[in-house]
């Protein structure tokens, strides 16, 4: 048994363990490095200084064969277990290369995940089983500065970015819902002031010549719809949130439109998983 104590490792390398591969598992000098397609003095000088490294002899002479001594089996036995591991980590890493396994931590509205992205990420997820997707749920603003913190992969976000970059997805249209003929009259349930939705609404009511008297406010659009029928105000809502979940009476149709972006940190520098990611969300 090899005393560690009386010697370094520091000094092994893969090519020395592929050599000695190569001999414990060819008859000959020559057809061991046949195998690996060196000359046999390469192999020769290759396996002394393993046996340097190691501090003892791995190979004794019988008649033209070399056989492995006890530590050569021990070494042997190292290094095909450490050879096949390399292997393993080269076939894993060109997976993350190339976008087919790794995780992918994905920063994500609700929206995004409930309804207008729900079905590609359940094809993308069913199409590449060896990547995990980490997801976190968030307001637009909170998962850009994950973005910019290295917290997360990529953002599903509503526009306008402020600190990432950003690639178009789809704009999603906003109807005016509510009871009566005069939504300036009315009391309206709105998203936050300040939100991305907000603004977008706004500058649609500003165009449309309506000024809001907003007594309510809910980043929840499922909120704000039971909100409009309880009380009868006016709101505006993403019209695949409101026609199979009730009466709503619609008002205008498409006053205003929300744009959602897939935000990177750097549009030249995607990670390939990333990447096939976006590839999905715009199948």
């Amino acid at each position: 048994m090899i005393n560690t104590q009386q010697f370094k490792l520091e000094g092994l390398t893969l090519q020395q363990l592929r050599y000695f591969n190569s001999v414990a598992e060819g008859d000959t000098f020559a057809d061991a490095a046949a195998i690996i397609g060196i000359s046999q003095s390469a192999l020769s000088q290759g396996i002394a200084r393993l046996e340097q490294v190691v501090g003892t002899r791995l190979l004794e002479r019988d008649g033209r064969r070399r056989r492995l001594t006890n530590a050569g089996e021990l070494v042997a036995g190292y290094a095909r277990r450490v050879l096949g591991e390399s292997e393993v980590l080269v076939d894993e890493l060109a997976d993350r290369r190339s976008g087919a396994a790794g995780t992918l931590r994905v920063g994500m509205i609700d929206a995004a995940a409930l309804y207008l992205f729900r079905d590609q990420i359940a094809a993308f997820s069913e199409a590449h089983p060896a990547i995990a997707l980490s997801m976190t749920v968030a307001a637009s603003s909170d998962l850009e500065q994950r973005l910019v913190d290295f917290r997360d992969d990529i953002a599903i976000v509503f526009g306008p970015l402020e600190r990432a970059e950003g690639i178009a997805l789809l704009a999603e249209p906003m109807n005016l819902y509510g009871y009566g003929d005069d939504p300036s009259a009315g009391t309206w349930a709105l998203y936050p002031s300040g939100s991305r939705s907000r603004r977008v609404i706004d500058g649609g009511l500003i165009t449309a010549g309506i000024e809001a008297r907003v007594v309510v406010e809910s980043a929840n659009p499922a909120v704000l719809r039971e909100l409009a029928q309880l009380t009868g105000s006016f709101t505006v809502l993403p019209e695949s949130l409101v026609d199979d979940r009730g009466p709503l009476p619609l008002v205008v149709s498409d006053i205003a439109r929300r744009e959602a972006f897939a935000a990177v940190r750097s549009l030249s520098a995607i990670s390939p998983l990333a990447t096939a990611f976006l590839e999905a969300l715009r199948a």
